[in-house]
């Protein structure tokens, strides 16, 4: 099983995946600013023709920047749920065998004071269970127990009455928690919080608030609207789905050409 160092590395790496977006989206505007320019400074071109072009090269670039947050999403998800998938198999794993004699031993304590409990009035069996509880050396054995506890909890509970019975009920709940927790590995409660941590990333924005800003700044609300959900763009707008190429199409040739007219 992987340990939790190894989780926390995959965290990190998301991390690190999400806190360079802002610079991402950066390198992004500054080639598209670049190409504005470039269109803007070209004498071949009429003003509608540039007008045009302008309008094209926002549409394509919105396209791009829209691919690039899909991918850089994808990857950000996939070591987040490789880190929640593998720290909730800690948390849920079962407790390591112990040595068979000392198992014996235990089952048959165990069997023996939930006969003691049941024969007994609720005040002696909650003082023999207390004592039981001190006896639980293994992790294997706090599961045993925890998987029992109810039933070896209901004679006592059968029994109490009157103003004791909300004081006694807390106390079981209490003493439920203490050997929930001690049948958990030492690593189960940080890879709960790992856990935990990483489906909250999941559910969260990958782009920060003011990506989103600059985003509808440069590319219109299209662009602020779907940066955080990229599928949800190429779902709306399928044809603009297609491979990315650093070659000019021939409608982009074509534009070109138009432009000067």
């Amino acid at each position: 099983m992987t340990n939790i160092n190894d989780i926390r590395k995959l965290v990190d790496e998301a991390m690190e995946i999400k806190n360079g977006s802002t610079r991402l989206f950066r390198e992004f505007n500054d080639s598209y600013q670049a190409k504005r320019l470039s269109i803007q400074q070209n004498r071949d071109y009429t003003p509608s023709g540039k007008q045009k072009l302008l309008e094209s090269a926002k549409k394509r670039e919105t396209s791009r920047l829209m691919k690039l947050a899909r991918s850089q999403r994808e990857e950000f998800n996939a070591k987040l749920k490789q880190a929640k998938a593998e720290a909730d198999a800690i948390v849920h794993a079962h407790a390591p065998k112990v040595d068979p004699v000392k198992q014996e031993r235990f089952s048959k304590r165990l069997a023996e004071v939930k006969t003691q409990i049941a024969l007994s009035n609720a005040k002696r069996g909650q003082q023999l269970f207390k004592e039981f509880l001190t006896e639980i050396d293994e992790q294997a054995f706090a599961e045993q127990v925890k998987n029992d506890f109810s039933a070896l909890v209901q004679p006592i509970l059968n029994d109490v009455s009157g103003p004791e019975t909300e004081k006694v009920r807390h106390a079981l709940f209490d003493a439920f928690e203490d050997v929930r927790m001690k049948a958990k590995s030492p690593e189960a409660g940080d890879a709960q919080n790992v856990a935990e941590f990483a489906d909250a990333l999941l559910n969260g924005k990958f782009f920060e608030g003011i990506v989103e800003e600059k985003a509808e700044e440069v590319l219109g609300t299209t662009a602020k609207q779907f940066i955080n959900e990229p599928e949800a763009y190429f779902e709306i707008y399928p044809e603009e789905d297609r491979p990315q190429s650093h070659l000019k199409t021939v409608e982009e040739i074509m534009e070109e050409e138009d432009a000067k007219y």
